[in-house]
């Protein structure tokens, strides 16, 4: 058995002339709240013949009770290109279903005075009109289905509301069907979505009756119907996702739906920007802990962190953003060249870098690389704050003086030296608060997090951005205007420009652009679905 699922909306049945239009509409108005639909408009004033504009409601209600003038009076569209399909395939629907709107119950009699309230665009009052229809093309009656929401606020263009009352109203059907047609060019967006979407999940064999308009020979506008396999109609479908998916920076998620259906080159660079999420791609082996691949981490943790926080996806940006802050100062250190006495030191001669963290060298390594230098004096001379570490680690500072052994460097004596080394650095308030020493810790936002899996919102995320400084918090409240997300803008301006500002400090990036490099990527791989071909 053949059936034929038909979505229906104000443009499906058309006034084409107004003659009986004053008598007819005088018969009802009396019962329509609002009072502005007299005298309909034409849809195009230099083209008479294209009829007139009449909210389906009310075209329902004025020509309900006249099946012979309708023949004359109005016109259906849609459903002319789609029944001239099925006589020239010789094919018969055996079963109809027509589905309308009714939203009723969610709007009063105060809204319903306005012309423009949805609920004159319901299609429920057309069912005399399409009874008559598809009684002159097929001789029987097709089943009506009312869409019917309920919810205040939630109507037929409520996407999830919308969904949720189709799959439900549809749930009745057989759905041993041999073959579903279903058209859903009619209607709002959420119907047409929801309607493809259940059509889809439900029925074993669909195909997707739509229209398409062109200009003929005489450039005269035409229409023609058309059947979209599902298995073309799906995979149009499943890209179009997988775009939305990609262009909100889940390119993971896009390459689980895209597998299979599109060629392998798509997958590998999906598969790439998953890497990039991972920040593996520039992990070289044995090169990890080079100043040149850190560099490059930082650089794509700053656009995924700010791809992070646009998803709202905040604890994950909190995480890279602390190792990203962690992963500057080591490398902004060990990339560093001073000179004493007229003597060029590169610091990489001084300190190292491992998976435990950056460290001061052992002392007869140091030796070694600056010609048997003494290493106190020349860490003295670079104004390392050994007179600033705290007890703890005033133990290992004595015992690496006196055992000649490495000595790790926290992040608190990391940022004091940097600043001392290079006096022009303006860090951020974010780098700041993270590396004091003697911080209040339930204000930790990582902390928090990692130890006591503790949520954040927006607010407490954008006063970490800005180092709960109250000033600095101040201000940019003070500088911004209204934002659906402050936290972007914190990020931004708060921590993202000024590293990019440090990294060319220090002669570690040139480019003078902040834009968001992994965004421009992931937006060229969506625009590239609709050229790539089948897997």
């Amino acid at each position: 058995m053949n059936m034929w699922i038909v979505t229906t909306g104000t443009s499906d049945v058309i006034l084409k002339r107004n003659k009986n239009w004053s008598k007819f509409y005088g018969e009802v108005h009396s019962d329509l709240e609002c009072t502005g639909f007299a005298s309909p408009v034409q849809i195009d004033p230099f083209h008479k013949d294209a009829g007139y504009n009449v909210p389906a409601r009310v075209l329902g209600l004025v020509y309900g009770n006249h099946p012979d003038d309708s023949k004359l009076d109005l016109e259906f569209p849609l459903l002319d290109t789609y029944c001239k399909y099925f006589q020239e395939e010789n094919i018969e629907p055996e079963k109809i279903i027509i589905l309308l709107t009714d939203q009723t119950q969610i709007f009063d009699e105060s809204q319903r005075i306005y012309e423009k309230c949805p609920y004159w665009q319901d299609t429920c009052t057309l069912q005399p009109l399409f009874e008559w229809y598809f009684q002159d093309k097929f001789n029987y009656q097709p089943k009506f289905l009312i869409l019917t929401p309920t919810k205040i606020g939630k109507g037929i263009d409520n996407w999830n509301e919308t969904l949720d009352l189709l799959k439900e109203t549809l749930s009745d059907l057989d759905d041993n069907q041999s073959k579903v047609y279903v058209s859903h060019q009619a209607g709002t967006p959420a119907i047409s979505s929801a309607v493809q979407f259940v059509s889809l999940g439900r029925f074993k064999k669909v195909e997707f009756l739509v229209s398409n308009e062109y200009f003929d020979e005489n450039y005269q506008k035409n229409s023609k119907a058309e059947s979209i396999n599902s298995s073309n109609y799906w995979r149009g479908m499943q890209i179009q996702k997988a775009k939305q998916l990609i262009n909100q920076g889940l390119p993971a998620a896009a390459k689980e739906i895209l597998t299979g259906i599109v060629n392998e080159q798509t997958i590998k660079e999906l598969n790439e920007m998953v890497d990039l999420f991972n920040i593996k791609t520039s992990l070289v082996k044995g090169q990890e802990f080079e100043v040149k691949s850190a560099v490059s981490r930082i650089v794509t943790a700053l656009d995924l962190v700010e791809i992070f926080f646009k998803q709202e996806n905040y604890i994950q940006g909190v995480a890279i953003l602390n190792a990203m802050q962690e992963t500057f100062l080591k490398t902004a250190i060990i990339s560093q060249t001073k000179k004493i006495n007229n003597y060029s030191i590169q610091l990489s001669n001084i300190v190292g870098w491992d998976r435990f963290g950056l460290f001061i060298k052992p002392q007869n390594e140091i030796r070694k690389s600056l010609n048997q230098q003494d290493p106190l004096d020349i860490l003295n001379l670079l104004k390392f704050p050994s007179h600033n570490l705290r007890d703890s680690d005033l133990q290992y500072w004595q015992k690496y003086q006196n055992q000649k052994d490495k000595f790790k460097l926290n992040n608190s004596t990391q940022f004091k030296w940097l600043c001392e080394l290079r006096q022009d650095f303006k860090a951020w308030e974010a780098l700041k608060w993270s590396c004091e020493y003697k911080r209040t810790t339930e204000d930790d936002l990582r902390n928090q997090l990692l130890h006591n899996l503790l949520g954040v919102n927006q607010q407490e995320v954008r006063d970490y951005l800005l180092g709960y400084n109250n000033d600095a918090i101040k201000q940019f409240l003070g500088n911004i205007k209204q934002l659906n997300n402050e936290v972007d803008e914190a990020y931004l301006q708060g921590v993202k420009l000024p590293l990019l500002k440090a990294l060319k400090l220090f002669g570690l990036w040139k480019e003078e652009t902040s834009d968001n490099k992994l965004e421009s990527k992931l937006k060229e791989i969506a625009d590239s679905l609709d050229k790539t071909p089948d897997s």
